[in-house]
């Protein structure tokens, strides 16, 4: 599997992702659009020659403009590459303060500097005042770049946030970008894919990797190919764009497609015979042999969808997707699952496959009480997780349940067979989550999230305030949203990852 190139694949499969988006927009009651753009984004136009008189603090602007305002407290930048043009950087500096340009003579007062760059590359300004001296950078973005505006309520607690913006509710996506930006929304590391990209994430290895269809890759902050995932058994098998992740043993869990034919779904509105497409978890060691697999299909019941998504047999997807697994979630000698059409997580035991609980959708004999909770349902949850605590959170998105989506956290007693919802946080501005999502506990105690289909992306603290969040220029949004801890990343790190990928 590592680094090979993916056998020849049927047109259908070629287009599983654009598959897997129709699914969710003809299934749903609504898509959302989210008004923004890139703040303080284009070709803003600057001022050559600056202040008239003296300033008493640093004023630089460029043109194009700066993503956002210049702040001294503030290192990284970027600014939208105008074709064939130069950034033109214009300083007003108090009398105690000169500055240098991209290794160009120190200044001091009123001045304006040329830099020629093509989108991917940088150069860096240094502010020299009282003795010290302060080193910032600006980096220079793709005419095609994902837009989008940032607010800052409060102090984030993640350092950075990785996502795609490559969904769409009009249409194919485009792009293809993974991106880590900063609390500040300054995108400061990136990767231009051939394929669309779903599932994206910092990997403990320090590399990242991604979903896509045919073949999810991952890549080191350099942007070379560590390996490629592409499933080769069972026959006729296909990688699922919603899970990737790399396990503490060195292998790797993610979800495959496999074809089911000649099945009666007579029983739940469908055709006495049809493909039913089976999500199935994988885990593979580096080299990309199997070493275990779970399928749904052999373990859970056609009865358990839920009726609210039935309606694709009637309207006669192909193949039909009765599962739609969204996540995988080790968790000690098991796996914990996500799966959408049955609205419900099931936790899975690794040595004999079997369930051993089951939380939400239709009653089975493993299935947990909900205790505590208003809803006491899901409604095409997304991004279950096993936090250090025990508990379980995830991303209820209230699909087709008449209500808004929520992040959601529950502690899990399996003597009692309960599940008591500890904590529960929503966003007033977010009214509905037709698909997609993750939901994210920080250590600290704030919660990350991608509001499924609608362009926003938040980090809340447990009281539901908001301390950061970012508003995707419709008609995208993002899959996922994983913040990044302090420490785990410097500036440093991604600032060198793009610089060898888009040397000067």
């Amino acid at each position: 599997m590592a680094n090979d190139r993916p056998a020849a694949i049927p047109a259908r499969r070629r287009a599983l992702t654009a598959a897997t988006i129709a699914r969710h927009l003809v299934l749903s009651l609504a898509a959302i659009a989210v008004a923004g753009g890139l703040a303080s984004c284009g070709g803003g136009s600057g001022s050559a020659q600056g202040p008239s008189g003296p300033v008493n603090t640093l004023q630089l602007t460029t043109s194009p403009a700066l993503t956002r305002a210049f702040d001294p407290a503030v290192t990284d930048y970027a600014y939208v590459y105008k074709s064939g043009s130069p950034v033109n950087v214009n300083v007003a500096a108090p009398a105690d303060t000169t500055v240098s340009i991209d290794g160009q003579p120190v200044h001091g007062s009123t001045f304006s500097s040329q830099v020629n760059l093509v989108p991917g590359q940088s150069f860096s300004f240094v502010v020299n005042k009282a003795g010290t001296s302060q080193t910032y950078y600006v980096r220079c973005l793709p005419v095609d770049f994902p837009a989008w505006t940032t607010e800052r309520g409060g102090t984030p607690q993640a350092d950075y946030y990785v996502f795609s913006p490559t969904q769409s509710t009009a249409g194919i996506p485009t792009g293809n970008y993974i991106i880590i930006a900063d609390a500040y929304g300054v995108p400061m590391w990136w990767f231009k894919n051939t394929t669309l990209p779903v599932d994206t994430k910092l990997l403990p290895n320090g590399d990242i990797a991604w979903t896509s269809s045919p073949t999810g890759q991952e890549h080191k902050l350099d942007g070379s190919l560590v390996r490629s995932f592409t499933p080769t058994s069972p026959v006729g098998v296909s990688l699922d764009v919603h899970e990737i992740q790399l396990l503490p043993n060195g292998n790797y869990i993610y979800i495959s497609d496999v074809d089911r034919p000649s099945i009666d779904l007579s029983s739940i509105g469908g055709l006495a015979s049809e493909t039913v497409l089976d999500t199935v978890i994988q885990e593979v060691t580096p080299a990309g042999a199997l070493v275990w697999q779970w399928s749904s299909f052999d373990h859970t019941s056609l009865s358990e969808v839920d009726p609210i998504w039935r309606i694709q047999f009637v309207q006669a997807l192909m193949p039909a997707d009765p599962y739609h697994m969204n996540s995988v979630e080790p968790d000690g000698d098991g796996y914990i699952a996500s799966i959408r059409h049955t609205n419900a997580i099931y936790r899975i035991d690794r040595a004999t496959g079997n369930i051993t609980w089951k939380l939400g959708g239709s009653q089975r004999a493993e299935s947990l009480t909900f205790v505590g909770d208003p809803y006491g349902n899901f409604g095409g949850m997304h991004d279950a997780r096993r936090l250090p605590d025990g508990t379980l959170s995830l991303h209820d998105n209230g699909s087709q349940r008449m209500r808004g989506p929520r992040a959601v956290r529950y502690r899990i007693d399996t003597a009692a067979r309960t599940a008591t919802l500890v904590e529960q946080v929503t966003d007033p501005e977010v009214s509905s989550s037709f698909c997609c999502g993750s939901a994210t506990k920080l250590a600290s105690g704030d919660w990350v999230m991608a509001w499924g289909g609608t362009g926003s992306i938040t980090e809340l603290t447990p009281s539901g305030s908001r301390a950061f969040r970012m508003l995707v220029a419709p008609p995208f949004f993002t899959y996922r949203a994983i913040p990044i801890a302090p420490g785990v990343l410097t500036r440093a790190d991604l600032r060198k990852g793009m610089d060898a990928q888009y040397p000067r």
